[in-house]
């Protein structure tokens, strides 16, 4: 049986004066960092949030180990938010 491919999209909020450091780790990450996710796309924001990372785990236990020991372990990050989503409508399929 085929395992089934969950999306979520990590919000990432860094220290005052540490944004690069995130940026320089984002740009230096492979599509696959670990068996099992897929980096789909990552963002920059403004706002409560300072990037996004867009991604697929084949496991809640993949996706967590992806936060956990590669998101968060970034010098400066101080707070993450995991948000498991679902797609209603991917409107560049209309």
């Amino acid at each position: 049986m085929e395992k089934s491919i969950q999306k979520y999209i990590v919000m990432v909020k860094v220290g005052i004066t540490k944004a690069g450091g995130i940026y320089d780790a984002i740009m230096g990450w492979k599509q696959k960092p670990l068996e099992g996710v897929i980096l789909e796309e990552a963002f920059q924001l403004f706002g409560q949030w300072d990037f996004g990372i867009l991604f697929q785990a084949d496991t809640n236990e993949n996706a967590l180990h992806f936060v956990g020991d590669i998101a968060r372990q970034i010098d400066g990050v101080v707070e993450t938010s995991t948000i498991p989503i679902v797609t209603v409508r991917d409107y560049r399929r209309s």
